[in-house]
């Protein structure tokens, strides 16, 4: 058991210097803060940079387009409002470090934002603007017929700007403040922090490229602005969700930051004629300062001296003037970055209207969207921080000495250099699209499409990346780091700042250009007509630039001196308490495991990631079987879900397998590679089998399952064959994951304790987002475009979940085995014992049971006995005895052996009495899909939603609930129920099987009103023809199922994990998903039995 902190405990409630809680007490470290914190911080920042990328990525196709607005007049619009953008977070930084504090301004600057994203939404649906001739030549025309449409337009694009200002410079340094730089764990953890901090923007970034452009292009652009909106709802809710957990700055009663700053300024200026001899003299008795900061900037040492009439407190201390100095450093290096800035402005105006003009075609009638090339960007800086962080940084450690393996300024400096490459690399591919127009005679037709590939700009992007994971992040860190404490949002909001200055610079270089290059009828280099156009030039200009401003910065950065912060100190022999290692744990390696370096939430993390991946691969090709079944194998209904329940009945009961294989001889760590290399394989033959000719059709193939006689019988063996790979690698790797990732918290220690109870929800967290994800994009993709795509992506995520599974091998905690019986036959030898006894006198037993009674008593804390319970499963007590041959003292079964027999034996009820909810849960993948395929799918003009991708709402239901319950529900029900989870796993799984029940009632009341829709309408006899009858009709038994699963699955998970011998956990664990495959088997035979029962003599089923 966990002890939970008491007066006896003192180590739990160490206390962080200058941070409180949302009440306003000094603040545990145990319990607040930390990773925990911090990706709640992330996650909100991932969903505003949706939001704010959903409206700029595309802004100038919106401007040239729906406002009728010239290329450079477009550029120009976009770089103004993307400058203020990045200028306004200065203000929001300084009322949040003067006056209302970092979470206050995020709160009421998200509220302000989403006013102007609902505005926005508002202006975008109101009539389209009618364009002139007149308007090309003008930014904003406030004379056309629909002025209030757009006057409220640019109104509400610049509150999103306000809004933006005040939230993104606090949301990042409120995330940095959940670490303590006092502690050598949490010191570390701030510095990886940025990293990842980046990594979620631009998974945030990058998935709104991706979708949003379609949206926006191709369907709606109210739909377009409206959905950042949303986001930004979603966004805020999550933020305040966390708000318990939180580290809050105390501010104290010093003085403002800005007034230390401000008065030595003050006095350096009111003392500029003080002799030589005087300031050496304050700067003598100020030696306590490190002496080579003092020589920089000596005209502020000017401020130590005091006038006579000066009063003690308003001399300036040497602290105070080293502060100043330290800000005024930052200054040379923020001017040399603008360089980067003016580059970084260009990804999103002129790279967006090259792609424009090319060939955008990925297959026949498929047109990418120009600015989902910025996808390509976002997906360079996330690899490019994975293999930074988790292979650069600790490769250049073991050469330079140095905790981030190089210093900030390294990094900057070497992001510079590649986007230098990267502006030479966009003038040679635009100087190959100018000669490519010129080649076809396209010069004079802009609205021709170049018969070049969009796909020749994916290097300058990809470069453009590279850059932003080594200088944007590196300029982050450096200006959080190196200001003081509480100016660290006004730090942060100076680098953003670097990025809005640069897009006005960009903006004033437009301008100029345009200008000279313009006019008497020559065309400019900005031409609306691009093939008449030279962006390779400015590209060159650029380049130009950057090199100036790359060698200016190399000037200052070697005489940079670091504001260094007080040193968190590193573990050695001398600090004890860092060195706590978790018993019955070791590293990869074998060694004793450190608590502080391993396992917790970041390896945690690392696993769930993993079973984010691989429960994408699954359900890519589960999600929507039926369908390939029926439709390229050409299946009956019943026979495709007879297969479909087959096939997931086998792979939800070989996780038995795997997991026995894991407990009892290969290791969790060893079964997961190789399961993961089955899977691989499996999944490759499966695209093999796909992209093989489709299979001819015949009638009689409608009545089999496999038809071997077929012309193509190759391909359907390779294809069930393939199928059947996928399920036996997912049987070892689904079981050992999840105990895998249970195992890296430590169930003895208070934190941990409350932390891995708290993992079961977040699993099944991402193993839903996950599902819901793929439900959404892999429907699509296989029933519009290829199933040899649809089946290959999986392949290739979860050849990426092996990678990232493999990366975190450094961090993990690996369980010891022990050196006694194997469980499995320590278990099977009580029930043989017990058969063997089964005549024993009851005089004998009674004996044997007053001997357990007295070692349960006398037995000490320590001793690994289970609590002895005579009375439950009374005839396993007859293992206790021993018979007058068995002589050896290691044949006789022990108390505790029979306990443990006893505890796997009580959950056989739990397992069987599950079993109706496995069956309820069978039908979500087939006669839910098959009910949705009969309805009517159009959602908006012309776009049908594949009928498997409504199973994404049971995915949403699961990730909204979630949060709810591990962060609502647990909470109250505990302050009623005083128990630690807010009320027992079997309460918990009841209430999801009470759920499963209404759902089922509600599902036959829907397909009631279908079939009389039917009916009515005279299609019975039609089943081509689609029911004029919504699909989303289907949504709320969708809904109710995911709400159950949350109650039940997650219960059965934790339950069957926590209640197993700690050596069977992957067998526990199996058996949870074996109440899945077991029910899907009871589904299919009940499906056949119906069918043989109502079917027949011509009936229909």
């Amino acid at each position: 058991m966990a002890t939970t902190p008491t007066i006896e405990t003192p180590l739990l409630p160490d206390t962080v210097d200058g941070a409180v809680d949302y009440k306003g007490r000094p603040v545990l470290r145990y319990n607040s803060g930390g990773w925990r914190s911090a990706f709640f911080v992330i996650g909100v920042e991932m969903a505003e940079r949706f939001a704010y990328y959903g409206i700029s990525c595309n802004l100038i196709t919106y401007l040239t387009g729906q406002l009728g607005q010239s290329t450079a007049a477009a550029a120009e619009n976009v770089n103004v409002w993307s400058g203020t953008a990045s200028l306004l977070p200065l203000l929001g930084a300084f009322v949040a470090d003067s006056f209302l504090g970092r979470y206050r301004t995020i709160v009421i600057a998200s509220l302000i934002y989403i006013l102007g994203l609902g505005l926005l939404t508002l202006s975008a649906m109101l009539p389209f603007l009618s364009t002139s001739s007149d308007n090309l030549d003008t930014k904003i025309t406030l004379g056309s017929s629909n002025q209030l449409q757009e006057i409220l337009f640019f109104v509400s694009l610049y509150i999103v700007a306000i809004g933006q200002g005040g939230h993104k410079p606090c949301v990042q340094a409120f995330g940095a403040d959940q670490f303590d730089g006092q502690d050598p764990y949490e010191c570390r953890s701030k510095s990886s922090f940025f990293n990842w901090w980046y990594f979620g923007v631009c998974v945030g970034s990058g998935v709104t490229v991706i979708i949003m452009s379609y949206i926006q292009d191709n369907l709606s652009w109210s739909l377009g602005f409206g959905i950042p909106c949303i986001v930004m709802v979603f966004a805020l809710v999550v933020f305040l969700l966390g708000t318990r957990t939180y580290r809050y700055s105390d501010k104290g009663k010093e003085k403002s930051p800005f007034q230390r700053i401000g008065r030595v300024f003050v006095a350096a200026l009111k003392n500029w004629r003080t002799t030589p001899s005087v300031v050496a003299t304050e700067e003598e008795v100020g030696r306590a300062l490190p002496r080579h900061s003092s020589e920089q900037f000596k005209f502020l040492n000017k401020a130590l001296p005091s006038a006579n009439g000066s009063k003690e407190g308003e001399v300036c201390t040497v602290n105070e003037v080293e502060e100043a100095k330290a800000a005024l450093r930052l200054v040379p290096i923020w001017v040399t970055s603008l360089g980067y800035g003016i580059v970084f402005a260009q990804i999103s105006t002129f790279f967006t209207k090259q792609g424009a003009t090319m060939d955008r075609k990925i297959f026949p009638g498929f047109d990418i969207p120009a600015a989902s090339l910025q996808c390509f960007l976002s997906l360079a800086i996330l690899l490019s921080i994975l293999v930074y962080d988790c292979i650069f940084v600790p490769v250049a450690r073991a050469f330079t000495r140095k905790p981030n393996g190089i210093t900030m300024l390294q990094r900057i400096g070497t992001g510079m250099v590649i986007s230098i490459v990267s502006m030479v690399v966009a003038a040679l591919i635009e100087m190959k699209r100018l000669k490519t127009a010129r080649e076809y005679g396209l010069v004079d037709m802009p609205d021709v499409t170049i018969p070049m590939s969009i796909w020749w700009l994916v290097p300058q992007y990809v470069l453009c990346g590279i850059a932003d994971a080594f200088t944007m992040v590196g300029l982050q860190e450096f200006f959080y780091d190196q200001v003081p404490i509480e100016l660290r949002s006004v730090g942060l909001a100076l680098y953003l700042c670097i990025v809005g200055v640069g897009s006005f610079l960009s903006s004033f270089l437009v301008s100029i250009i345009e200008e000279a290059t313009g006019g008497n009828g020559r065309n400019s280099w900005f031409a609306d007509n691009l093939n008449k156009a030279h962006l390779d030039y400015f590209y060159l200009v650029l380049a130009g630039i950057s090199v100036v401003a790359f060698a200016a910065y190399l000037y200052f950065a070697k005489s940079y001196i670091y504001n260094r912060q007080k040193k968190a100190t590193v573990p050695t022999l001398e600090t004890p308490l860092l060195l706590d290692t978790v018993d019955g744990a070791v590293d990869y390696k074998g060694r004793p495991v450190l608590r502080y370096n391993s396992g917790g939430w970041r390896s945690a993390f690392f696993i769930i990631g993993v079973e984010v991946a691989e429960r994408f691969a699954y359900y890519g090709i589960s999600c929507n079987l039926i369908t390939y079944l029926t439709g390229p194998l050409g299946q009956s209904m019943a026979t495709a879900a007879e297969n479909v329940n087959a096939w997931s009945g086998t792979a939800s009961l070989l996780p038995l397998l795997g997991a026995f294989m894991a407990d009892s001889f290969l290791g969790r760590y060893r079964t997961i590679v190789i399961a993961s290399l089955i899977y691989i394989l499996g999944l490759c033959l499966l695209t093999l089998s796909a992209m093989l000719p489709s299979l001819s059709t015949s009638s009689d193939y409608l009545d089999t399952k496999i038809v071997l006689g077929s012309p193509n019988q190759l391909q359907e063996i390779l294809f069930f064959v393939s199928l059947y790979i996928v399920a036996v690698g997912q049987g070892g790797h689904k079981p050992c994951v999840q105990a895998f990732g249970a195992d890296q918290f430590d169930g003895q220690d208070p934190e941990e304790c409350r932390a891995k109870s708290s993992f079961f929800n977040w699993w099944y967290f991402g193993l839903s987002a996950g599902g819901t994800v793929t439900v959404m994009m892999m429907s699509y993709i296989q029933d519009n475009l290829s199933w040899g795509l649809g089946f290959g992506i999986p392949c290739f995520v979860m050849v990426l979940a092996l990678g990232v599974f493999l990366l975190g091998t450094r961090t993990y905690r690996y369980s010891v085995k022990e050196k006694g019986k194997s469980p499995v036959v320590r278990i099977g030898r009580v029930f043989v014992a017990a058969l063997r006894n089964w005549r024993t006198t009851p005089s004998a037993l009674a004996t044997e049971e007053e001997v357990g009674r007295a070692l349960r008593h006398h037995s000490s804390d320590s001793e690994p006995f289970y609590n002895f319970d005579p009375l439950c499963c009374r005839f396993l007590n007859k293992a206790l005895l021993h018979t007058d041959a068995s002589k050896e003292e290691g044949e006789v079964c022990t108390i505790n052996e029979v306990e443990e027999a006893k505890a796997a034996l009580r959950l056989v009820p739990i397992w069987a009495t599950s079993l109706g909810y496995g069956i309820a849960l069978a039908q979500t993948v087939t006669f839910f899909t098959k009910q949705g395929a009969t309805m009517d799918r159009t959602i908006f003009s012309g776009f049908n939603i594949p009928a498997a991708s409504l199973q994404c709402f049971m995915g949403l239901a699961i990730v909204l609930f979630i949060p709810l319950y591990d962060l609502i529900f647990v909470p109250t029900a505990r302050a009623f129920t005083r128990k630690h989870n807010g009320i027992t796993l079997l309460q918990r799984i009841g209430t999801g099987m009470f759920l499963s029940l209404s759902c089922m009632v509600v599902a036959a009341q829907i397909e009631m009103k279908r079939l009389k829709t039917a009916q009515e309408y005279g299609l019975v006899d039609i089943p081509d023809v689609t029911i004029p009858m919504s699909i989303l009709w289907l949504v709320p038994q969708y809904v109710l199922c995911g709400i159950a699963d949350v109650f039940t699955m997650v219960g059965l998970q934790e339950f069957f994990y926590d209640h197993f011998p700690i050596e069977l956990r992957s067998v526990g664990l199996a058996l949870y998903l074996c109440i899945v495959g077991a029910g899907i088997f009871l589904s299919s035979f009940l499906v056949s039995i119906i069918e043989e029962v109502t079917g027949g003599d011509g009936r229909d089923i």
